[in-house]
């Protein structure tokens, strides 16, 4: 169990913008740990490029609905087993809503990976509880573009049930519990400045040999081969991580709790040395 799948009561919840002193206060003591561990793999195109297709979603949705500046979402909560509140703080991809009441949550997926699409619902299932411990009705949808050029990431089992809505569905007061929206790079250009477009290319090309190798790898098993040990990039020194695709077959890495500095990263006070 995750320590906020533990959460045994919540309050104080509340929206604040990504440059709230509190939250940066907390991710930056973060972050100091975080670079304790040592040196970090190195990241990739499509690390680098998921931040600029969260910003071009975010400015795709902006010409649909209203979004709210106030996407992170602060409370204070008791673990199970504790005695005593603790702040926790939640990025939240974009926030539709109206005089600081969110009524959605999106999550922006960049990914190739089924996996990531199943951790988008859950992550959005805990942002819903926490903000429901305040506001009535948050409903929410998982905004996927995907990162390589084969064929839908829905093609999973487990992923059955997800249902697919189109743009003319997000002014509806309601979606179905588990929406996805599907994004195409393409729409998203206007949004996007030529470096940012060539550095989607290098990440789609990434993504396309990641999926290969994870079915390869999956060949392989199936056959019960011995897998040889991946190589390691390192680079020299601790940085933060948190891309959908950081490796094949290394998904369970892309759910970082440092997530939340993704925003920050090209212009706030933490984006020094991590892209």
């Amino acid at each position: 169990m995750s320590p906020r799948e533990s959460i045994h009561k919540i309050r104080s919840v509340r929206l604040v913008p990504p440059d709230d002193p509190g939250y940066l206060a907390a991710m930056a003591e973060q972050a100091l740990a975080h670079r304790r561990f040592g040196p970090r793999e190195e990241q990739t195109a499509t690390y680098h490029a998921s931040g600029r297709v969260e910003a071009a979603v975010r400015a795709w949705l902006s010409l649909r609905v209203p979004l709210l500046e106030q996407r992170i979402i602060a409370a204070d909560v008791l673990f199970r087993d504790e005695r005593s509140y603790v702040p926790l703080f939640v990025e939240l991809d974009a926030v539709q809503g109206t005089d600081g009441v969110p009524r959605r949550v999106f999550e922006v997926k960049f990914t190739s990976n089924p996996a990531a699409l199943r951790r988008g619902f859950s992550q959005l299932g805990r942002a819903r509880r926490l903000l429901e411990a305040r506001w009535e009705e948050v409903d929410a949808a998982v905004v996927l573009v995907q990162a390589d050029r084969g064929p839908s990431a829905l093609d999973d089992p487990r992923l059955d049930g997800v249902v697919e809505i189109g743009a003319g569905g997000l002014p509806d007061p309601r979606l179905p519990a588990r929406s996805l929206l599907r994004l195409d790079a393409a729409e998203l250009a206007p949004f996007l400045d030529p470096e940012d477009l060539a550095l989607l290319v290098m990440a789609r090309d990434e993504s396309d040999a990641n999926v290969v190798a994870r079915q390869e790898r999956s060949v392989a098993i199936e056959r019960g081969e011995e897998l040889p040990a991946r190589e390691r990039r390192v680079r020299p020194g601790a940085t933060l991580s948190f891309a959908d695709e950081p490796e094949p077959d290394r998904d369970e890495l892309a759910d970082s709790p440092f997530a939340a500095l993704r925003a920050l990263r090209t212009d706030g006070p933490l984006a020094d040395g991590h892209d």
